[in-house]
């Protein structure tokens, strides 16, 4: 699996994670992270707050979008060289 996480402004992660968890924050868990982070009340609403938790640990990721895809070796090939992949998850904020 491969995460692509887009527009990143902030993370907190650890160095492994083993059978990874993805997960959108709750309301709670997103406060702390906005909070961490120093993103401004305005800008609030173009960052998504993304969990990753793991029995090695855990951590987030404060982005635009992110898409989970099953296939392929490479995260960084073409559009075109990208058809045997599929998406597992995918989040996006709303303009």
């Amino acid at each position: 699996m491969d995460l692509r996480f887009e527009g990143v402004s902030a993370m907190q992660l650890v160095q492994h994670y083993k059978a990874i968890e993805l997960c959108s924050a709750s309301q709670a868990e997103a406060e702390e992270i906005f909070g961490l982070s120093g993103i401004s009340p305005a800008g609030k609403g173009l960052h998504l707050p993304v969990l990753l938790r793991s029995r090695s640990g855990s951590g987030f990721v404060l982005c635009r979008s992110v898409t989970a895809e099953r296939g392929g070796e490479d995260p960084f090939v073409s559009d075109v060289e990208r058809e045997d992949r599929s998406v597992i998850w995918s989040s996006r904020t709303r303009p």
